[in-house]
């Protein structure tokens, strides 16, 4: 599954696309990925800023953010 997930961000960070992201400890953010690396991602979350996630931290798959915008 981490290599479908790392595919799946270097996809969002090269299409700029607003993305959900689900943690299993519960968290969650929204955002632009900004960085993708083969264990982790950088994401600029629109409330808490750049965020550090391991894709071994992932709930399920990273989506598409189509919330509502600020």
């Amino acid at each position: 599954m981490k290599e479908m997930d790392y595919e799946r961000a270097k996809i969002f960070l090269e299409r700029k696309a607003n993305v959900h992201i689900s943690k299993k400890n519960g968290s969650f953010y929204n955002g632009v990925i900004v960085e993708v690396s083969s264990d982790f991602f950088f994401i600029e979350d629109r409330e808490d800023g750049k965020q550090l996630v391991f894709f071994a931290e992932l709930k399920k798959p990273i989506e598409e953010f189509r919330g509502a915008e600020k």
